[in-house]
């Protein structure tokens, strides 16, 4: 029964984790400190410190040390199954939504529209990260260098960041 009680809980958490981690850590605490008292104040404190230190998502990290602390390994796997199954579930809807719909006409507008509406996300973030970004006309042709390259020859983006920063630390000025 704990084990299901275990899966419910961390089905809830990640049912609502909207925001990330932090935001989800207040939920997290009052599921398993006070409404089932799996864990003391001062345990939920070291795996929220546990789970920050290890890469990953908060509530995944904090689901497995969370299952591993109540019922070891198996209850580390099912705390995780349990936070991440929501996503996998709205995940798996989209999905086949999207593969019986992909083919209708007014199905392929709203996508054209949605595109439209992410390259225009993309440039109103660009814009607002230029005024801290852009220092001086260096900086500029970096980026459109880097820019040109990785469109024009296909380069790898992230080649071409750690191309930039070298370049930067080596040309550029302070």
């Amino acid at each position: 029964m704990m084990y299901l009680q275990m899966l419910f809980t961390f089905f809830k958490i990640g049912l609502f984790s909207f925001g990330g981690g932090y935001a989800i850590l207040a939920m997290i605490q009052q599921e398993v400190v006070i409404n089932n008292p799996w864990l003391t104040e001062a345990e939920f404190m070291q795996v929220v410190a546990i789970s920050q230190m290890t890469p990953g998502p908060i509530a995944i990290n904090a689901a497995t040390f969370i299952g591993y602390q109540k019922a070891g390994i198996f209850g580390s796997l099912l705390c995780t199954f349990g936070v991440i199954l929501p996503s996998l579930i709205i995940m798996m809807i989209i999905t086949i939504s999207y593969l019986k719909l992909r083919k209708l006409g007014w199905f392929i507008q709203i996508f054209k529209r949605l595109r439209l509406l992410s390259v225009g996300l993309i440039g109103a973030a660009l814009i607002m990260i230029m005024g801290n970004a852009v220092k001086d006309l260096y900086s500029v042709g970096i980026f459109l260098a880097c820019f040109l390259l990785t469109w024009r020859f296909k380069l790898n983006p992230f080649t071409m960041l750690i191309a930039a920063a070298i370049f930067g630390m080596i040309f550029g000025t302070i």
